[in-house]
């Protein structure tokens, strides 16, 4: 089951940051004053081969793999995105549906729809989803 982690670091100004975590998900968002979600990185298999499906209003989605940034002679380096191969977004959607029941429902049901329509749209062969969102907080629900 998904909990929030309290005491985030509020980074960028105007929009409010949470995060919630278990034993195979991150999850980040990013809200507006208004609560309407502006953004999500959906981290999973956390603890395995990290990856993470990110979605931004303005920006719309993608799909990446976490390189961790272990070993090699420098140590520990900064973790980075990078490619990543397939989405098992039926999988992870399923799954995240399950641990995200306490979520707020309106985040949690944008979250599911993305990684629906990601899928969706990755299954027909387009690589992007659209950059912009429907007006009027369509997206919301």
């Amino acid at each position: 089951m998904l909990r929030e982690i309290p005491g985030v670091r509020q980074d960028r100004p105007g929009l409010t940051r949470r995060w919630y975590q278990d034993e195979f998900f991150d999850l980040y968002t990013w809200h507006a004053p208004d609560q309407a979600l502006v953004s999500f990185q959906l981290c999973y298999d956390v603890r395995g081969r990290e990856r993470a499906f990110s979605w931004h209003r303005e920006h719309g989605a993608s799909h990446n793999k976490i390189d961790g940034g272990d070993g090699g002679r420098l140590g520990r380096m900064t973790p980075i995105l990078t490619g990543a191969g397939q989405f098992p977004h039926r999988f992870v959607r399923q799954r995240f549906a399950r641990e995200a029941r306490e979520l707020d429902v309106l985040t949690r049901d944008l979250i599911v729809a993305k990684m629906r329509e990601y899928g969706r749209a990755v299954n027909r062969g387009v690589t992007a989803l659209p950059r912009r969102s429907p007006p009027d907080g369509a997206d919301r629900a």
